[in-house]
C-alpha cells in the first residue's frame, strides 16, 4: 500500500498554465481502484477529485483552474514603496489517496506533495515550457543570481526606458527566499557619476511589486527632489535573503532615464497587467483623439395641442421627442516614433492584457479602460519604415443624461 508522487510544478509557477502532478500506486490491481486527490490552497481544502489510472499504474491531475480562481491582481497605488502581492500568489499542495475494495471501496494509503506557489500569470505555450522561476527569483541559493535574474517585464533591454518625473512605474520580481527583500536605488548625472545611493529593506512574500516612481521614492526615502532634478537616469536593483545583516542573491540592474523633453501634445500613460501578473507601462506622446458615441431614447407623439376650445398645431410642439440619451466615450492614442522591438513588446503585452488603466491627474488617479484593438502586427523597420502604434480605448463609464 503505497502512493508515489513523480512530477509536480516548479516551486513558483504561473497559475494560468498547467499545474500538473503525476502519481502512481502499487495497488492498482485491486478491485474498484481509483485515486482521490485533495487540493489545499492556503491550507484550506479547495478541491476533491477522483482520478482514474491513465497509463499503467499512473494518474495525473491539473489543478491550475482551481488555483487560478483564488488569485487576483489589483492595481495597488497607495503610495507605498513595496506591495506584498498576497492576492496574486497563493501556496498550495495536494494529498493523493488510493481507494479500492469490494464491494465498497475504502480510502487506504496517502502521500502529500511539497508546498508550492501559484501566481497570477499566464504564458504562451513556448514560454511556458521554457519557464524557470529561477530566472526571476532573487535568492542566495539561486545559481542565476545577478544579472541573470530579471524583473518581470519583457521590455526590450537593448532600448532605453524613459519615465517622466510625475509618472508612475511598477516593477515586480519573485522572491525565492521569502521573508527578506531589498531594493537598491542609485541616481546618476549626465556624466555617469553617482548623485545618491539608497537601499531600502523590506519583509516581503514570494511576489513583491515595487513602486519605482520618482515621487514615491522621494516620499518614502532619503532621496530628494533636488537629487532627481540633477538626475539623468536611475537604477533599481533587487536583492533577497539576509545573512548576518548582508543581502545576497541579487538581480538585474534596471535603468530608467528621466524624460524631460517638452511635449507638443498632451501625453497619455497606460498601465496594464502583463503576462507575468505585474504592471507594464507606456506613455503615448503624440496627438490623441477623444470622441463619443451617443444613443437616443425617445418616442413620437401626436401633432398639435389643445388651446382652450381649439386644437392647434404650434411650431414649438415637437412630434419626435427624446426623453434621455447615453454617451460612450472613446480615446485614440498614438505613440511617438518607436523602435521595432518596442512596438512588438507594446502590442503583444498591451492588446492581450485583460486589465488596463489610464493614468490621470499626474499619477494620482487611475481610470479603467478597455482596449478595443482586436488584432496586431509585428512591424519591422525594413518593411514599415518609421514605426508608430495606434491604440483605441473604450472608456468604461457610460454617461446617462437627465430625463426630459
Amino acid at each position: 500500500m503505497a502512493i508515489t508522487l513523480y512530477d509536480q510544478p516548479q516551486l513558483i509557477a504561473p497559475a494560468g498554465n498547467p499545474l500538473v502532478f503525476t502519481f502512481s500506486s502499487d495497488e492498482t490491481a485491486q478491485p474498484n481502484f481509483s485515486f482521490v486527490v485533495e487540493l489545499y490552497v492556503n491550507s484550506t481544502l479547495r478541491l476533491t477529485q477522483e482520478v482514474y489510472r491513465q497509463f499503467n499504474t499512473l494518474g495525473r491531475i491539473d489543478v491550475s483552474e482551481a488555483v487560478q480562481s483564488t488569485l487576483s491582481s489589483p492595481l495597488v497605488v497607495d503610495g507605498s514603496l513595496l506591495t506584498y502581492y498576497d492576492m496574486a500568489i497563493n501556496e498550495y499542495y495536494i494529498i493523493v489517496y488510493e481507494k479500492y475494495g469490494s464491494p465498497t471501496p475504502q480510502i487506504q494509503a496517502s502521500d502529500t506533495s511539497s508546498t508550492l506557489y501559484g501566481f497570477n500569470a499566464a504564458l504562451r505555450h513556448q514560454d511556458f515550457i521554457a519557464w524557470d522561476y529561477l530566472d526571476h527569483a532573487v535568492s542566495s541559493s539561486n545559481p542565476n543570481s545577478g544579472s541573470g535574474v530579471t524583473w518581470l517585464t519583457d521590455w526590450p533591454r537593448d532600448r532605453k526606458f524613459y519615465l517622466a518625473d510625475d509618472e508612475r512605474l511598477f516593477m515586480g520580481i519573485l522572491n525565492g527566499d521569502p521573508g527578506f527583500f531589498q531594493v537598491r536605488y542609485r541616481l546618476f548625472d549626465v556624466n555617469n557619476s553617482i548623485i545618491v545611493a539608497h537601499t531600502e529593506a523590506f519583509t516581503a512574500n514570494q511576489f513583491p511589486v515595487v513602486d519605482a516612481s520618482p515621487q514615491t521614492i522621494i516620499a518614502n526615502t532619503a532621496i530628494t527632489q533636488a537629487n532627481f532634478d540633477d538626475c539623468y537616469y536611475y537604477e533599481l536593483t533587487p536583492r533577497g535573503t539576509q545573512s548576518g545583516g548582508i543581502y545576497s542573491g541579487g538581480g538585474e540592474v534596471f535603468r530608467i532615464y528621466l524624460d524631460r523633453d517638452c511635449k507638443r501634445y498632451e501625453t497619455r500613460r497606460l498601465h496594464w497587467l502583463n503576462k507575468y501578473g505585474v504592471w507594464d507601462s507606456f506613455t503615448f506622446s503624440l496627438v490623441s483623439t477623444d470622441s463619443s458615441t451617443v444613443q437616443s431614447y425617445g418616442y413620437q407623439r401626436e401633432k398639435g395641442v389643445w388651446d382652450d376650445t381649439s386644437y392647434t398645431y404650434p411650431l414649438y410642439q415637437g412630434e419626435k421627442v427624446d426623453f434621455a440619451k447615453t454617451a460612450a466615450d472613446q480615446l485614440v492614442l498614438n505613440s511617438d516614433w518607436i523602435y521595432q522591438s518596442v512596438q512588438q513588446w507594446l502590442v503583444r503585452s498591451l492588446i492581450e492584457s485583460p486589465s488596463v488603466y489610464l493614468e490621470v491627474d499626474n499619477g494620482t488617479a487611475f481610470e479603467p479602460v478597455k482596449v478595443t484593438n482586436t488584432s496586431y502586427q509585428f512591424k519591422t523597420r525594413r518593411r514599415d519604415g518609421l514605426i508608430q502604434e495606434q491604440i483605441t480605448l473604450e472608456r468604461t463609464y457610460t454617461y446617462t443624461s437627465q430625463l426630459n
